[in-house]
């Protein structure tokens, strides 16, 4: 019986449970953003970050196997309109594992969290490339799809490439300067291209939300996606001028140096916009939570997991500019949506695993 229920999950497995590694992951790196004002946060943040890189190695695995045993299954999920587009969170999981070795592996294991950073974030790098190209190709050739059943889904295979640039911006202070310009350049380019395919996917959202109105109650939770780019697009130029701007001084090209001159100030600029189009998308989405709300009753579905990973990245978007303007509103505004990401992240938690297996137990007994 264990071994039917196994084999049938892994048929049935889909790539949105990835979105359960990025609400993680992301947790642990904004809760250990607090650990200099709480003692114990930091231990707790990498307690979190381990059990993610758990939690990803097991939805690995039973992709891989599905793979092997079910290969039309994975057929099926290319195919699939909305399905396909959860590929997107694979890289994004994985990145929010790449940052954890600057935050937790460094002080655990030296150096040698630096280099094991920098292979995963290649793979990353190739992941996020292969989903912005794959997905695409199937929406045009494969998929059905209508303005009136578009959701924010839309964003995750795209917005994997401007998650993998702001993993990018955090490695520039433990490299070689050589690895420096390969990772910057490639950071900068990765950014560029998502960032441009997701804000052209947010204006026909907009447009879709205006003529078709908000999505059914059991997307609800989808409203939340488009602080995933704005915010990530933010967080990416801040943490990419922030780091790299110490670096100006060593050998590179003069028009190399200008650049890394100009970066940290172009990226404080623009990081500030991206933060504030992200803060307009989070208005938005609480007025429509609270519309879902009093409407009628949300019923707990995987799909909640999309209330963490976006507000996460704006949260961390936020806190980096508080330390780069020394602001006391970013830094207070950064620590209530911390703490609140952490209540989310617990409930979610609950009731997607902890919940899940009390139940499992209660029924077989």
């Amino acid at each position: 019986m264990k071994c039917t229920r196994t084999l049938a999950f892994v048929e049935n497995f889909t790539p949105n449970w990835f979105a359960t590694t990025m609400g993680t992951g992301i947790t642990a790196i904004c809760i250990n953003t607090l650990s200099n004002h709480f003692s114990g946060l930091s231990t707790l943040a990498t307690g979190i970050w381990v059990f993610n890189i758990g939690l990803f190695l097991f939805f690995t695995s039973v992709m891989l196997a599905q793979i092997l045993l079910y290969p039309k299954s994975c057929q099926r999920i290319l195919h699939h309109s909305s399905q396909g587009m959860f590929l997107g969170c694979i890289p994004m999981g994985l990145m929010t594992i790449v940052n954890g070795f600057v935050f937790f592996g460094l002080p655990l294991m030296g150096d040698v969290a630096i280099q094991i950073g920098v292979v995963l974030w290649w793979v990353d790098v190739v992941l996020s490339v292969l989903s912005i190209l794959i997905v695409p190709y199937y929406m045009f050739t494969r998929q059905e799809h209508a303005l009136e059943s578009m959701t924010a889904v839309w964003l995750l295979p795209f917005v994997a490439c401007e998650v993998a640039a702001a993993g990018g911006g955090l490695l520039l202070p433990h490299l070689v300067p050589n690895d420096v310009l390969t990772i910057l350049f490639t950071s900068l380019v990765l950014w560029s291209v998502s960032v441009s395919l997701a804000l052209s996917i947010l204006v026909i959202f907009f447009y879709r939300l205006c003529i078709h109105k908000l999505p059914p109650k059991e997307l609800a939770a989808s409203i939340w996606l488009p602080l995933g780019p704005t915010g990530t697009g933010g967080m990416a130029l801040l943490l990419l001028g922030h780091n790299v701007g110490a670096l100006a001084t060593t050998s590179y090209p003069p028009a190399v140096v200008n650049l890394i001159q100009l970066l940290p100030g172009v990226g404080l600029l623009i990081g500030t916009v991206f933060w504030a189009l992200a803060s307009w998308w989070l208005m938005i989405a609480l007025i429509a939570t609270i519309h879902y709300l009093v409407k009628s009753r949300l019923k707990f579905n995987l799909g909640f997991w999309a209330y963490t990973f976006p507000l996460g990245v704006y949260s961390m978007a936020t806190v980096n500019l508080g330390v780069q303007t020394d602001m006391a509103f970013f830094k207070i505004y950064g620590w209530v949506l911390v703490t609140t990401l952490s209540v989310i992240f617990l409930c979610l938690f609950t009731r997607t695993f902890l919940w899940k297996l009390l139940f499992c137990k209660g029924s077989q007994a």
